[in-house]
């Protein structure tokens, strides 16, 4: 490999126009406001240090909370671009890698540019998520690795592979890789400096110490509770998780390697898929070790992915996307002498993806998730009581009640996360008199609950009779207060059992739980939704697929009992806000 350590006035104005141009290109196209999935509460979780999701991400919540204090923008867009510019970071890391070892410039660039524009990285730049910060470090990485040639670069290595896995646990992948390229190119000179790498890697990893410091200060919402190493290690390795991982059948597998393989060759453009290739057989000539290196972080990264059944995988795709982008930039620099002007016609290959790939990923119209957590706000009476089983809507009005300051008469549960002890240190928190009324239920509960937890020999049958008694109990204790759900009485087991003797009946985009035969009226003009030109995958309408339900089921309801002018008026309401959806 040929070293290069220079950079003249040519390369930097290179390297700033791709860093304007992506950046540009993320902070026009992000969300304009909360967005679906995690970005609610990854927003304010960062905003009010709370501990997330597993595996927690306290590197994450860290740099998120001084992207939070920005000056400008609100909460939501600050954290979108915390996410833009590590992704622009990462893309500088892989031409800066490039011009370490003096490979061509239009080459670099032009690969950079493609990734820039592909779906997985395009899609977490735009909106709050934590899969550009890993991105990122992944990029670091392999930039380190490559120029680890003496012990210093190597402990600086040791402590970014542990300070890596603070994050989303993806970046494993990339570690393996890294780490066993190591063993191969230094072999027996590692067993001299192993103990100071290894305390320096434990080092990198000290942020997760944030978890359990922050957790014993009781913050707000305390995802998983992790205030002991038992809660803490549950945390960390994502034990809630383990249910979607590697539990696929071998037709879904098959399904998600053929998506997988069609998102990947969509990344390179098509039509880098043989340099890909081509790069991975001329690194095994010149640099064994790394090809093998980054191979397993490949093949770790796809297993991983086509074996985790959930519906926003692309993402878990980057490490991936990251050690083949090495191989595609390797292989056009091997074809480059005897195919100069056809990889000069490559440069435009970026411009083509991004005509083809912004009508799906410019979020700058995606009101989807906020329209509709504002519209569930609306749709509910003072003081009143929503029970959920839908994250995208459970995240954003979390966001808009903690750092938007909107509706905090609602009080809203999750009934998935009923399912976990620690959220009941929220509740407490958030609606006292909520729990203060249903005390007794939730002790019984907890009970029961902690048995399952903690692996001890339980009652399934108990348990589920004190879950649903407990759930009953918010509309049997607080009888002032009107209680509403997000799911009708035939949407599953635990629907079923919840509502059996009630009145359900559709009242904007939630059903009111009634114990009397009463249709209140409601005005659906109220409601807005707007309907985004670009970036509207499968979630974004399956979510507003729920408006069509509950107009055709307040339409039936009304036209039954002949209240034929309001079921016109839901009726026209309908027709306006989705003329143009198709």
């Amino acid at each position: 490999m040929r070293a290069k350590t220079g950079i003249n006035i040519k390369v930097f104005l290179t390297w700033l126009l791709v860093a304007l141009l992506t950046l540009g290109l993320y902070i026009y196209t992000r969300t304009p406001a909360v967005g679906l999935i995690d970005s609610g509460e990854l927003a304010a979780g960062c905003y009010l240090l709370n501990i997330l999701h597993p595996t927690g991400y306290p590197i994450y919540t860290i740099l998120g909370r001084f992207f939070s204090l920005l000056p400008a923008g609100s909460i939501i867009n600050r954290l979108a671009l915390l996410s833009a510019v590590f992704s622009v970071a990462g893309l500088l890391m892989i031409l800066l890698l490039c011009q370490k070892l003096n490979f061509n410039l239009i080459i670099s660039s032009t690969v950079a540019l493609l990734i820039a524009v592909s779906p997985p990285l395009w899609s977490v730049s735009v909106d709050a998520e934590v899969y550009s910060l890993t991105f990122f470090m992944n990029c670091l990485l392999w930039f380190v690795l490559i120029n680890s040639t003496k012990q210093p670069r190597l402990l600086l290595l040791s402590y970014l592979a542990g300070l890596t896995l603070t994050n989303h646990l993806t970046g494993l992948w990339t570690v393996i890789g890294v780490i066993i390229t190591l063993i191969l190119t230094w072999r027996c000179k590692l067993i001299r400096p192993a103990p100071l790498l290894s305390l320096l890697f434990l080092l990198g990893l000290s942020p997760y110490l944030f978890l359990i410091i922050r957790a014993r200060a009781q913050p707000l919402f305390a995802w998983g509770n992790p205030v002991d190493f038992e809660r803490f290690w549950w945390h960390i390795t994502g034990r809630q998780y383990r249910v979607w991982m590697f539990s696929s059948s071998f037709s879904n597998v098959l399904q998600n390697g053929r998506y997988g393989i069609l998102l990947i060759a969509r990344t390179f453009g098509y039509l880098l898929i043989p340099p890909v290739i081509y790069g991975w057989v001329i690194l095994l000539r010149q640099n064994r070790p790394l090809a093998i290196g980054l191979t397993i972080t490949t093949l770790l990264s796809l297993l991983y992915a086509v074996n985790y059944g959930i519906p926003d995988i692309d993402a878990y795709y980057l490490p991936a996307i990251t050690a083949l982008a090495l191989f595609a930039i390797w292989g056009m620099e091997a074809l480059y002498r005897r195919f100069r002007k056809y990889l000069y016609l490559m440069s435009i290959l970026p411009l083509i993806m991004l005509v083809l790939n912004y009508p799906h990923q410019n979020r700058n119209q995606d009101w989807v998730a906020y329209d509709q957590a504002l519209n569930t706000l609306k749709s509910a009476d003072s003081g009143a009581i929503i029970i959920t089983d839908w994250w995208d809507i459970y995240a954003p009005i979390f966001y808009l009640q903690e750092i938007e300051k909107m509706r905090p008469d609602v009080s809203i549960i999750d009934k998935e996360l009923l399912r976990r002890s620690w959220y009941f240190n929220y509740l407490e928190k958030k609606y006292p008199l909520l729990t203060r009324n249903s005390r007794n239920e939730i002790q019984h509960f907890l009970h029961q609950l902690l048995l399952f937890e903690y692996r001890l020999p339980y009652d399934p049958i108990a348990i589920q009779e004190s879950y649903i008694r407990l759930l009953r109990s918010f509309f049997f204790n607080n009888p002032a207060r009107p209680v509403y759900t997000t799911f009708a009485p035939g949407s599953g087991n635990d629907a079923q059992q919840l509502l059996t003797g009630f009145q359900v009946v559709p009242i904007g985009i939630l059903y009111q739980v009634r114990a009397d035969s009463l249709i209140p009226e409601f005005d659906y003009r109220i409601l807005q939704v707007r309907i985004p030109r670009f970036g509207l995958n499968e979630r974004s309408k399956f979510n507003l697929d729920r408006y069509r339900i509950f107009a055709q089921q307040r339409i039936a309801l009304l036209s039954r009992l002949n209240r034929t002018a309001e079921a016109q008026l839901v009726a026209s309401w309908y027709k306006k806000m989705f003329s143009n959806y198709q």
